[in-house]
């Protein structure tokens, strides 16, 4: 359950602060229950004793974090592409609440991490990660000793994140350097132009429609990277017992 449940927390959209409580305590329970009976011989029995129950309570909780946090670093890919967007734009003033980060997030930056959410839920990477999660009381079962140069693979995702939100933002990147390149050339050759002026709805203007026209290659590759995560997830599982 304790598996299960940090997960659950943890996880993009099914964790988001605003799914109800109730409605997150219901689908641990329920998953529990019917998990239990396909993994009950994978699950040893936990010792009683406080020191040794504490132990294995709190080696789920990182099992089950480290597995929520592939699918986080995809979110934080998404919001970090969505920065580099509204920065090269000119909209880093025009922010927005985030409710899950808790600080001011651009709004190209909560678009694309809305539409990563609807990406998430059509995919339905909530359904292959629940049997992701199945699978990882056989490739990782309760209280299994980890096998710590495995958490590298971490690192490797982190790094993959980086890159990710480069291909997200690299169309508007490009297009508006080139823009300003060409602004820069324009305000020396003839230095009446007001470009400050110029330049903003103009960045703005192309930026969005940049962005929608790229929305295709948006969609294939985040769509592509949670098609990809369960398999990175049950191979870190793997390398973590040390197989």
């Amino acid at each position: 359950m304790l598996r299960i449940s940090t997960l659950i927390i943890m996880l993009p959209v099914l964790g988001h602060q605003l799914v109800p409580t109730q409605v997150k305590v219901g689908l641990i329970v329920l998953l529990t229950v019917l998990i239990f009976p396909l993994v009950a011989d994978k699950v040893t029995a936990i010792p009683l004793k406080p020191v040794a129950f504490a132990a294995a309570a709190l080696h789920e909780i990182l099992v089950a974090a480290a597995m929520a946090l592939f699918a986080q670093l995809i979110f934080a890919a998404v919001q970090f592409a969505g920065q580099l967007m509204s920065f090269q734009m000119g909209m880093t003033v025009a922010n927005v609440f985030d409710p899950v980060t808790h600080s001011q997030q651009s709004v190209i930056s909560q678009l694309a991490v809305t539409l990563a959410m609807l990406l998430w839920i059509s995919v339905g990477a909530h359904h292959i990660f629940i049997t992701s999660l199945i699978e990882s009381f056989t490739l990782f079962p309760v209280q299994q000793p980890f096998y710590f140069p495995a958490l590298m693979a971490l690192t490797d995702a982190a790094a993959t994140m980086f890159l990710l939100a480069l291909k997200i933002s690299a169309p508007i990147m490009i297009l508006l350097t080139l823009v300003y390149v060409a602004l820069g050339l324009l305000s020396r050759a003839v230095p009446q132009i007001q470009v400050f002026f110029v330049s903003f709805p103009l960045t703005v203007g192309l930026g969005l429609l940049t962005f929608s026209f790229g929305m295709p290659a948006f969609v294939y590759l985040v769509s592509n990277a949670f098609s990809t995560m369960p398999t990175h997830v049950l191979l870190f599982l793997r390398h973590l017992s040390g197989q």
